[in-house]
């Protein structure tokens, strides 16, 4: 049965990559966003596309679904948007709450808030972040984030869940000014590609990593579990691997690319991994060697 999924936040990195999976999954796809930029447009073929402020005076147009997923959000810091701490939060919680109440309004049966691994601080767990972890980063991106879990939690309308995402890579990924800093993975591939040398700090910090173009696919899949999925769940491949060893799997696929290590002396942070799903069967996941082989076939074609 076909559904209509309306995904907000489409024109960026993360959501462009959902509305993708989707719409490849045969729904029908509503992509939300401020802009979408001529080569997401071309990608995203067969959406369709809403552009506006879901924030406006008066209200967003949106149309009715069956399943709506908010991965709009601020995500650049504070110091990088002209916004003070609390008008940060203020506008995440706001965009949170603007979606959800459509989301009521419009009889969807799911809701999934796109929330992120950044609700955690360094402090919070022993080595890995889950599901039963606490989390206490103090940063406004982080309370707009947990707020949202918390809304999410709330609701007995419909059917809500939120996921957490680690560090995301994969291809078609570029600033915009929500969200101005790219992946490790981006940047070093940029330098390999440039020919300079890919500057790795905290070179033993192990980071979980997913491959964008999977996380439709897992979404989907814990959607379907049954019984149905509640509440916050980790969508990760679960893979972690060392900074200094994921910087050596980009070497063996760029020639001449060089490594130098830089910062060792910040706080580590954990990766993530589940205590809720068996993450290996919930989905066959994307390696990291394979993912990065296939960042590379794609730009090679562009």
């Amino acid at each position: 049965m076909t559904r209509r999924v309306l995904i907000t936040g489409a024109g960026g990195f993360v959501g462009s990559h959902l509305a993708e999976g989707f719409r490849a999954l045969g729904d029908e796809v509503f992509g939300v966003d401020r802009l979408f930029d001529q080569k997401t447009r071309r990608r995203l073929d067969g959406i369709a596309f809403i552009e506006t402020d879901l924030l406006r005076s008066d209200g967003p147009e949106l149309p009715p679904a069956d399943l709506v997923i908010h991965g709009a959000a601020i995500t650049t810091p504070p110091d990088g948007t002209m916004l003070s701490d609390g008008a940060h939060l203020a506008a995440n919680l706001a965009l949170t709450d603007e979606v959800l109440r459509h989301a009521i309004a419009c009889g969807a049966k799911d809701f999934v808030f796109i929330s992120s691994s950044g609700v955690f601080s360094a402090e919070d767990g022993e080595g890995i972040h889950l599901e039963s972890t606490s989390a206490t980063a103090r940063l406004p991106y982080a309370e707009a984030k947990r707020a949202g879990e918390k809304s999410a939690d709330a609701i007995r309308e419909l059917r809500a869940i939120s996921v957490r995402l680690g560090p995301i890579y994969g291809p078609h990924e570029h600033p915009r000014d929500t969200r101005a800093v790219v992946s490790s993975v981006r940047r070093w591939l940029n330098m390999a590609i440039s020919h300079e040398a890919m500057v790795v700090d905290m070179p033993a910090e192990r980071r979980d990593w997913t491959f964008a173009p999977d996380l439709p696919f897992a979404l989907d899949a814990l959607l379907k579990k049954q019984p149905q999925a509640r509440g916050v769940f980790h969508l990760t491949s679960g893979e972690a691997v060392a900074n200094i060893d994921l910087a050596r799997m980009i070497c063996d696929l760029v020639p001449e690319a060089q490594i130098v290590i830089g910062d060792t002396t910040r706080i580590e942070r954990f990766p993530m991994g589940s205590d809720r799903l068996d993450l290996s069967a919930l989905f066959e996941w994307t390696t990291i060697p394979t993912g990065l082989a296939r960042i590379l076939s794609a730009e090679a074609r562009i």
